[in-house]
C-alpha cells in the first residue's frame, strides 16, 4: 500500500514537473521571458548615451590630467625664476625652456583637451545618430528583402501548380526554388545586419547589448532650401575646428620656443634653425587645415542639394519599377512571361529600393554633419558610419 502510494505521488510529481516545464518553454518560446522590446527615439538614444557613454568621461579625465600637468609645469617654473633673481642659477637656453616654453606647451595641452571634452560630445552625438540611422536603414533593407522572398514564394507556388496541371515546365520549378533559396540566403544576411547595427546602437547608449529596440524616429526628407547659411558655417567651423585649433596651439609652441632660441642661441644654432622652420611649417599646416576644411563643407553643401534631386528621381523610378514588377506578375500567372523575367523585375524593383533608401539614408547623415558641424576630409571627425563619411 506504502509503495502504491509511493508510485502515485511520484507520478502526481512528475506531471506536473512536465506542465511546469512545458508552460516555461511555451513562455520563452513567445517571449514572456526574453528580453523586452525598447521603444527608442533619436532624442532618447541621445540622451541615453551622454549619459552612459564612457567616451565623456574618458575625456574629461584627459582635461583632469593636463589641469594637473599644466600646474606642474607652472610650479617648477615659478620656482627656477625665483632661483634666477636670487642669483643661484646661470641663464641658460635650457632655463629659458622652462621659463617661456614649457609653461605655453602645457596651457595649449590644457587648451586642447578641454576642446577635446566639448568635439568628444558633438561626435557622440553625431555617431549616435549614425548609429541609429544604421539600424533603420538594415530594418528597411531587410523588409525589401522578405518582401523579395515572399514574391518568390507566391510565383514558386503558381509555378509548381502549374506543372502538376502540365502548364508549366520543370525549369520553370527549378528556376523558382533556385530563386527561393537565394532570397533566404539573403534574408538570413540581412537579419544579420539587422542584429549587428542594433547591438552597436546598444552599445553606444549604454544599452545591454542584447537589447531588441523598436525605433520610433525615422528618416525625413526636409529640403535644405535657405535653411544653411553657407558662409556662416565655414566661418563657425574654422572657428571651431579641433585640428586647426591643435596646429594654432602648436604654433603658439613654435613660436615660444623660437622666442627663447632667439635669446639664448641666436642665427646659426641648430636649435634655433629649427625652431625657425617649425614656426614656418606650422603656418603652412594652419592654411592646409582651413582650406581643407572649407572644401568639405562646400562639398558637402553641394552634396545635399544633389541627394535632393536624386531622392525625387528615384522615388519616381521605384514607382516605375513596382509597376513592372506587377505587369510581369500578370504576364507570368497568365503564362506570357518566365520565371527569368519575374525574377528580373523583382530584382530591378529591389535595387530602385534600396537606392532610394540608401540616397535618403546619405542625405540624412549629411544633414548629422551640417548640424553638429563635423565634415569628412576636415579632420575633424573620426567615423561616420557606413555612408563612408569618416577620414
Amino acid at each position: 500500500m506504502g509503495n502504491l502510494l509511493f508510485r502515485k505521488k511520484f507520478i502526481i510529481g512528475l506531471i506536473v514537473t512536465l506542465v511546469l516545464l512545458t508552460a516555461v518553454s511555451i513562455n520563452y518560446a513567445i517571449g514572456v521571458d526574453g528580453p523586452k522590446v525598447k521603444g527608442l527615439s533619436l532624442q532618447e538614444a541621445t540622451e541615453l548615451a551622454l549619459k552612459n557613454n564612457p567616451d565623456l568621461e574618458l575625456a574629461k579625465l584627459a582635461v583632469d590630467r593636463a589641469q594637473v600637468e599644466y600646474d606642474a609645469a607652472d610650479d617648477a617654473a615659478y620656482i627656477l625664476y625665483k632661483s634666477l633673481k636670487e642669483g643661484k642659477n646661470p641663464e641658460t637656453y635650457e632655463l629659458g625652456k622652462v621659463l617661456s616654453y614649457y609653461p605655453v606647451l602645457r596651457k595649449n595641452a590644457l587648451t586642447l583637451a578641454e576642446k577635446q571634452r566639448e568635439f568628444a560630445e558633438k561626435k557622440l552625438m553625431l555617431d549616435v545618430e549614425i548609429a541609429y540611422y544604421n539600424v533603420l536603414k538594415a530594418d528597411k533593407s531587410l523588409a525589401i528583402k522578405r518582401e523579395g522572398l515572399k514574391y518568390i514564394q507566391d510565383q514558386l507556388k503558381i509555378a509548381q501548380t502549374g506543372y502538376k496541371i502540365g502548364t508549366r515546365a520543370k525549369i520553370d520549378v527549378t528556376s523558382m526554388e533556385a530563386n527561393e533559396a537565394s532570397y533566404q540566403a539573403q534574408v538570413t544576411s540581412g537579419e544579420n545586419d539587422y542584429r549587428k547595427a542594433v547591438m552597436e546602437l546598444d552599445r553606444i547608449t549604454g544599452l545591454d547589448l542584447d537589447t531588441p529596440v523598436k525605433l520610433t524616429t525615422q528618416f525625413t526628407v526636409e529640403k535644405t532650401g535657405n535653411s544653411i547659411k553657407l558662409d556662416e558655417t565655414i566661418k563657425e567651423a574654422l572657428a571651431d575646428n579641433l585640428d586647426i585649433l591643435r596646429n594654432k596651439k602648436s604654433q603658439e609652441s613654435n613660436e615660444a620656443l623660437y622666442k627663447v632660441a632667439d635669446k639664448y642661441l641666436g642665427q646659426g644654432a641648430t636649435s634655433y634653425d629649427t625652431a625657425l622652420i617649425d614656426v614656418k611649417i606650422g603656418k603652412a599646416g594652419i592654411r592646409k587645415q582651413e582650406l581643407a576644411t572649407t572644401a568639405a563643407i562646400k562639398q558637402s553643401y553641394l552634396t545635399i542639394f544633389n541627394l535632393e534631386k536624386s531622392i525625387d528621381w528615384q522615388t519616381k523610378e521605384v514607382e516605375k519599377a513596382k509597376e513592372n514588377a506587377r505587369v510581369f506578375s500578370l504576364k507570368y500567372n497568365a503564362g506570357l512571361a518566365t520565371a527569368l523575367e519575374v525574377r528580373d523585375a523583382n530584382i530591378s524593383l529591389e535595387k530602385a529600393q534600396e537606392s532610394l533608401f540608401g540616397k535618403t539614408y546619405d542625405y540624412n547623415i549629411l544633414k548629422s554633419q551640417f548640424k553638429y558641424g563635423m565634415f569628412s576630409g576636415a579632420g575633424s571627425m573620426s567615423s561616420a558610419g557606413a555612408a563612408g563619411y569618416g577620414q
